[in-house]
């Protein structure tokens, strides 16, 4: 009988085990409505204060014609006012031992973009949660006209809605979720070449650079909710930019180091009239 040495048994101490320092990144979700809301009074808070009065001046009513020697009555405008309020402090950290630190692979750089993204996650959830569009006739709160199936129809129902408030054409946007960014390639008058001068959506997959006047984005936290905005619907303002720090946690006896990752800031719908969602 011949003796056979495996790794399994007999070499099984001498075999290597190798740890890459390549990270098989985790899939996150797409994070766009920070970067799609109106940021104009954040240089204003950031030297002082904890809030920010935003004021909107009512128009003049229609002008008159009046002959040569009338006196006509004088107008008045109306000034109402809103306000920004800076109370949001956006907080990830982690703590880890001199000993991990000195005996593990590199991970803390890894670690710190993971908190990051935390933070901003968390802003994106309240940026969502905080969008509230109007009720009132015209109900801006609108239904899919066939289940949760994206089609033309609605997105013209949305644009209209925000034409009749008078929402400016450009820097208007569109949110969806993974199901209705799906529906447009259904859509022939979005992805056929008889329709759009540029690119191929369907062979591409990328959806085309604007549908019906909307900057179309995509994440998968929205669900089947489409969200349809012009950029000044709501505003965000960071009193304190997003930082990340590193503590020694030797005076506190552990031999360690803390970090924090934390920003301040303050987020506003401004008006309901600006942004529709299909649901």
């Amino acid at each position: 009988m011949e003796n056979i040495h495996t790794k399994e048994t007999e070499l099984s101490l001498i075999v290597p085990q190798m740890w890459s320092e390549k990270w098989y990144d985790t899939l996150l979700a797409e994070l766009p409505f920070a970067g799609l809301i109106d940021t104009q009074y954040e240089g204003e808070i950031q030297a002082m204060g904890d809030r920010v009065k935003i004021s909107t001046m009512s128009e003049f009513s229609e002008a008159e014609l009046v002959g040569e020697a009338d006196r006509p009555d004088t107008d008045l405008l109306s000034v109402s006012q809103q306000e920004l309020l800076i109370n949001k402090m956006v907080v990830k950290d982690f703590l880890v031992t001199n000993r991990a630190l000195l005996q593990s692979l590199p991970f803390v750089e890894k670690m710190k973009n993971m908190a990051v993204y935390a933070v901003n996650k968390k802003i994106q959830s309240e940026i969502i949660a905080l969008i509230v569009p109007s009720a009132a006739a015209p109900d801006h709160q609108i239904a899919y006209a066939s289940g949760t199936t994206l089609a033309l129809a609605d997105i013209l129902a949305a644009k209209e809605l925000l034409d009749a408030q008078n929402v400016p054409t450009a820097d208007r946007h569109m949110v969806l979720g993974s199901a209705q960014l799906n529906d447009i390639f259904n859509i022939t008058q979005l992805t056929s070449s008889d329709f759009i001068r540029d690119g191929s959506p369907i062979s591409s997959g990328k959806l085309p650079g604007a549908i019906a006047g909307f900057l179309p984005d995509f994440t998968t936290v929205v669900g089947n909710v489409a969200y349809f905005f012009h950029s000044s619907f709501m505003t965000m303002a960071n009193q304190k930019a997003l930082m990340v720090k590193e503590y020694d946690q030797g005076a506190s006896g552990l031999r360690g180091q803390r970090v924090n990752t934390d920003t301040l800031l303050g987020i506003k719908q401004l008006d309901g009239l600006r942004v529709v969602t299909i649901s």
